[in-house]
């Protein structure tokens, strides 16, 4: 098994799949914490800032945790 595969329940997947998975869940309580504080209505458009919060989120973990 190389570096950049997971194995689950014997099957491979690439580790980009296992970020995703990480990023989903920071996100989802970012999002969550930023929609309690009313944050998003500072942004013109709301999507576009949920969007680009879930790249940096990507980009930090996988700065942090990538091979």
């Amino acid at each position: 098994m190389a570096l950049d595969q997971i194995e689950f329940g014997g099957i491979y997947l690439p580790i980009f799949l296992g970020f995703l998975a990480a990023t989903g869940v920071i996100y989802f309580l970012l999002r969550f914490v930023l929609i309690r504080l009313r944050a998003y209505r500072i942004f013109w458009h709301p999507a576009l800032a949920g969007a680009a919060l879930f790249i940096i989120v990507l980009s930090a973990i996988m700065l942090l945790l990538g091979p």
